[in-house]
């Protein structure tokens, strides 16, 4: 549920259909990386990632 309090590993999936794009929100407060980046793997190869680093 939107807005719902968590804890610890979250795995979301949101689907986007061609040329649409997706804006969200997070809260940085979990040290370590986390790894943001589409399911399939020819799009990670092209880039389709990103590796944050929280402190």
């Amino acid at each position: 549920m939107a807005g719902t309090p968590t804890r610890g590993l979250r795995k979301d999936v949101v689907m986007l259909g061609g040329y649409q794009s997706l804006d969200f929100d997070f809260t940085a407060d979990q040290p370590g990386l986390s790894l943001f980046h589409c399911h399939q793997q020819l799009h990670m190869d092209y880039g389709f990632m990103i590796l944050l680093r929280c402190s």
